[in-house]
């Protein structure tokens, strides 16, 4: 599954874990429609900040995932997380816009 066949669906945020005691750490988020779910999967954590606006609120509007370069400029509306760069890799930057808002930089991304 890709993030493409996300679209044009109304899905829900059903949840966030980040599980830190693995090695390489993880987070999964689980996205539900009436018809479908996804699993997007980040391992690697570099930083991730969530604010949760609640059970009844919890629609999403927007997925985004992009990848920053190893070298090279990032986008300027990534400025605010380049002091976790540490030019080894590219790395993944997720983006869950809704109501509540997830944003996730890791070393690798899928979709489940």
């Amino acid at each position: 599954m890709s993030l493409e066949q996300l679209r044009g669906q109304f899905y829900w945020l059903t949840s966030v874990v980040l599980r830190t005691d693995l090695q390489p750490s993880e987070a999964v988020i689980e996205l539900n429609s009436e018809s479908a779910s996804a699993t997007l999967r980040l391992e690697g954590i570099v930083h991730a900040r969530a604010c949760l606006t609640g059970p009844d609120c919890d629609f999403v509007g927007e997925v985004i995932v992009r990848e920053l370069p190893q070298h090279g400029p990032w986008p300027a509306e990534a400025h605010h997380l380049v002091h976790h760069h540490d030019n080894r890799r590219a790395l993944q930057w997720l983006t869950v816009i809704g109501p509540s808002e997830v944003e996730i930089l890791a070393e690798r991304f899928s979709v489940d």
